[in-house]
């Protein structure tokens, strides 16, 4: 592990090295030789409809949970949804704690619907599409997740696609299922703050932020920065013009707390995720209630 607090978590050599801690086996991140195809937008960002797929568990109250065991479901996101009816159920919920409180650092939403009132973006589609993310199979990513999206992207009959993952393995979701949304011929930029996953996969386009996993679309109760972190995303549609480009946008959270880097590596790294089953995980106990009356 690197002793330079002004370079990125290398969030894959950590999770070897508590694999190693907790007895369990190497877990096999995804490695492509070479970047994906590149599709050229056809329209630009102003003009385009823009499909946005979410992770970290994402759902609206009301809905049923995402569950622990590999959830490859996915889960419809209204645009106009109020942020605080937003909740989170992720097997890797310590990098929550942010967006339970204010889900625009993980789902943007009021940034998206700014820059879609102002003509920065010429729609978003409607509505969001959220998913677990953090799938440990990416055959399943591959062979389930992505097609249930891809059918809903194209219903939408959206013009590019902006994903924006959670945690380590939802970047890898991510960028897995951009790749392949590229060979069909959408072109996508991934949100990212794990970068060396990111590499490893290697997305087609990808915009990097050097904040702690679960604030990839900005600083919570900062619209600012929010807006400016969605921003510079989306210019990467035009922008890059070879595949496997991840631009570092020059953001960092050391304003916030210049030691937020040790203290990720200083964690004892002990297993604390929840037990791996297919039973619902709701963020409170009325969701609950609300879902299954939903159901009724």
């Amino acid at each position: 592990m690197t002793d330079n607090a002004n370079a990125p978590i290398e969030y894959i050599r950590l999770t070897r090295e508590r694999y190693e801690l907790n007895g369990y086996e190497p877990y096999r991140w995804v490695w492509n030789d070479a970047p994906s195809g590149l599709t050229k937008p056809t329209k630009p960002v102003s003009e385009s409809r823009i499909a946005v797929i979410v992770s970290g568990g994402t759902y609206v109250a009301g809905q049923v949970a995402f569950h622990y065991k590999d959830d490859t479901g996915f889960r419809k996101i209204p645009k106009d949804v109020d942020p605080k009816d937003l909740r989170f159920t992720h097997v890797a919920g310590k990098y929550l704690k942010s967006a339970l409180k204010e889900p625009n650092c993980l789902v943007p939403l009021d940034a998206l619907a700014n820059l879609e009132a102002e003509g920065t973006i010429g729609e978003v589609a409607d509505p969001l599409l959220s998913i677990m993310g953090g799938i440990y199979s990416s055959r399943k990513v591959r062979e389930i997740v992505y097609p249930a999206l891809a059918e809903q992207v194209r219903a939408a009959k959206a013009d590019a696609v902006l994903l924006i993952p959670m945690c380590p393995v939802c970047h890898q979701s991510m960028s897995v299922m951009a790749r392949m949304f590229e060979d069909d011929g959408l072109p996508t930029v991934c949100m990212v703050s794990a970068l060396d996953i990111v590499q490893s996969a290697k997305p087609p386009r990808a915009s990097f932020v050097d904040y702690p996993l679960g604030h990839t679309a900005g600083k919570p109760g900062d619209l600012e920065d929010q807006l400016d972190t969605v921003s510079r995303a989306l210019e990467l549609f035009a922008s890059v013009d070879q595949p496997g480009t991840i631009v570092d946008i020059g953001k960092n959270w050391l304003d916030i707390d210049p030691d937020w880097k040790a203290k990720v590596l200083d964690d004892d790294g002990v297993d604390r995720r929840g037990e791996r089953d297919e039973t619902p995980r709701y963020e409170r106990p009325d969701d609950k209630v609300l879902a299954e009356r939903a159901m009724a």
